[in-house]
């Protein structure tokens, strides 16, 4: 605000510089027995009243918005300023030149010849101040709208984002409650070990649960911890590997954004699948932006409903980035060779 304020100071003054320059050329020009510095010397000394009285014409403006009063108040009381001001400024203007010179300054400047033009002419003055201020004042009203409005815009995006964290936690929640059902009887070892894992895995959802945006390292944590879990439901059928370029580490992504997708690389890779398969994760960077795949065997009986069934998980990912990214980020599932299925994310720099 002060940095703007002496913006503001600086160009009112650059102008005043101006007009002074102005005048006192003109005054060169049509008097010819004084010289170009006292003409500067006195448009300097005439017009120096007028920009005092500029800043308070400029508070003046401040106290009394355009929108407020109606038009024909609004007219009249500027008016009525517009008039007292003029008649201030001459006052002062002239008050000073006879406190330094006499009477003889009547005597120079024609004053029962201009006076009236001169009179004129401050109204004019303080038409062109009032205009130039309350054009400020609207383009600073309007930024700080807009301003306002961009600043609720993204309180209400992230609010819309923790509830859509929030409603990925429960969902993720069932699905591996269900797994560890699942190894009770059969595995009870391995259910503990789970049982523990679940618990790390729900500590680190605790630590980050008001943070929209992680590091990528952070997300990598997350996931390997929940692909942990998954390894000891199915043992040898599900495999994972992961290729993540140097450097990446710190690259901020959005918050549990790995899991679910890895967790549909279970259901329709693994799950489903007899003889399992590899899960791959690769993560690079490319034309600054982060590249990331997911890809996972297709299952013997993967069928057309499998593979339009998106489930919460994946659909609550395309309304975060939507939210996150507007329309620069792309999602695309695929199929590619060797009977593979793959979902890609191009997710748009944030560093």
């Amino acid at each position: 605000m002060k940095s703007k304020r002496s913006q503001f100071m600086i160009w009112s003054l650059f102008a005043w510089l101006v007009w002074v320059l102005t005048y006192a050329v003109i005054m060169d020009w049509e008097v010819k027995d004084i010289n170009f510095i006292i003409s500067l010397f006195s448009s300097a000394s005439f017009y120096f009243p007028f920009l005092i009285i500029s800043i308070g014409i400029w508070h003046i403006c401040r106290k009394i918005p355009f929108e407020r009063f109606p038009k024909i108040i609004f007219g009249l009381i500027h008016y009525l300023l517009a008039l007292l001001v003029s008649g201030l400024w001459l006052f002062l203007a002239y008050g000073g030149w006879y406190l330094a010179a006499g009477d003889v300054v009547f005597e120079m400047v024609n004053f029962y010849q201009i006076i009236g033009w001169q009179f004129l002419f401050g109204i004019v003055q303080y038409v062109l101040v009032i205009s130039i201020s309350y054009t400020v004042i609207y383009y600073r009203n309007l930024k700080q709208i807009q301003l306002a409005e961009v600043e609720l815009k993204v309180l209400m995006r992230d609010a819309e984002l923790k509830a859509l964290k929030l409603q990925m936690n429960p969902h993720f929640l069932f699905n591996t409650l269900n797994s560890v059902s699942a190894l009770v009887t059969e595995n009870p070892q391995g259910a503990r070990t789970m049982i523990a894992r679940l618990s790390e895995l729900l500590r680190m959802s605790l630590e980050h649960h008001d943070e929209l945006i992680v590091p990528l390292e952070t997300e990598l944590e997350f996931a390997r911890t929940y692909i942990s879990i998954e390894q000891i439901r199915f043992g040898n059928r599900m495999k994972y590997n992961e290729d993540i370029e140097d450097g990446l580490q710190t690259w901020p992504v959005p918050s549990m954004v790995f899991q679910p997708l890895l967790e549909n690389a279970v259901k329709y890779g693994i799950a489903n699948n007899i003889k399992g398969g590899d899960i791959r994760l690769q993560v690079k960077h490319q034309d600054s932006k982060l590249v990331c795949k997911i890809t996972n065997p297709i299952a013997p009986t993967y069928s057309d409903v499998d593979s339009t069934s998106t489930g919460t998980g994946l659909e609550n990912i395309r309304q975060r980035f939507a939210r996150l990214y507007g329309d620069s980020y792309i999602m695309e599932t695929q199929f590619s060779s060797g009977n593979e299925f793959e979902i890609v994310l191009i997710l748009p720099g944030m560093r």
